[in-house]
């Protein structure tokens, strides 16, 4: 094993276990058993060597998402539930690491939280082309990423407030049912008149999920033109108040 592997195992071990989520680098080199030239030698500084125990975390994190990934689901909803259970298990069992992760100096510019973001974009996209997602999927990324990672932050910061895990699936289900279209009841009962109908907005993420991977007369331009209207129509609300159409002006004028 190098000196440096020794050293970012040695503070990795530290910081799991430190209190106030900060180590030494003195510690660190009497944990490894190297002298702190070396230290600085292969990380520059402490910061350096906090950075890289963050990559540490970071790619024990995203190997866990992938094997999560690996599962499709016949539902979006069903990959949102294993994504999110997954996500909060590693920030409950390693802490520390998660809060320096996701702290906005590191995650700022983290090519692997744009790979985790990036993982979860990809899934979503596949449940728009299914017809399954309410709003755009740029926007359901952002909402289940941010409530995911807001939910875990609380656990871990205050788990006397946020650690039930009846309150954390009651978020993550409103979460889906904010972004996700119902799955279909086995039941095979009529529902009632108008219930399941796709809206505008699932329509419309549905399609820009297929003009995103399927070729169409479309030039450049107006293909860039659609994707806006679309993202727009995705994203619109739901309670805002209906135009009256024609048929109900002529209905009303002959009653």
């Amino acid at each position: 094993m190098t000196a440096k592997t020794r050293i970012l195992e040695a503070a990795s071990e530290l910081l799991a276990h430190s209190a106030d989520a900060d180590i030494s680098t003195r510690a660190a080199c009497e944990a490894a058993g190297v002298t702190a030239p070396t230290l600085y030698h292969h990380f520059g500084d402490k910061e350096g060597l906090l950075a890289a125990i963050v990559d540490f975390g970071w790619a024990a994190f995203l190997e866990s998402k992938r094997e999560t990934a690996a599962v499709v689901h016949a539902h979006i909803g069903d990959d949102i539930r294993a994504g999110w259970d997954n996500h909060i298990e590693f920030a409950r069992e390693n802490p520390n690491f998660y809060k320096l992760m996701w702290s906005p100096a590191v995650s700022a510019d983290s090519a692997a939280f744009r790979e985790a973001f990036q993982m979860l974009y990809d899934r979503l996209a596949l449940g728009a082309s299914r017809g399954q997602l309410r709003v755009s999927v740029e926007t359901a990324a952002r909402m289940v990423m941010s409530a995911t990672t807001g939910a875990a932050l609380s656990l871990i910061s205050q788990a006397d407030l946020y650690g039930d895990p009846a309150f954390l699936n009651q978020l993550r289900e409103a979460v889906i049912a904010a972004v996700t279209v119902p799955a279909d009841e086995p039941t095979g009962r009529r529902r009632e008149r108008g219930a399941g109908a796709p809206t505008i907005a699932t329509a419309a993420a549905t399609l820009k999920s297929k003009l995103a991977v399927e070729n169409t007369a479309l030039t450049s331009p107006e293909r860039a033109m659609m994707e806006q209207w679309l993202t727009a129509l995705a994203d619109s609300s739901t309670d805002a108040p209906a135009t009256p159409g024609r048929g109900r002006q002529r209905k009303r004028k002959d009653g």
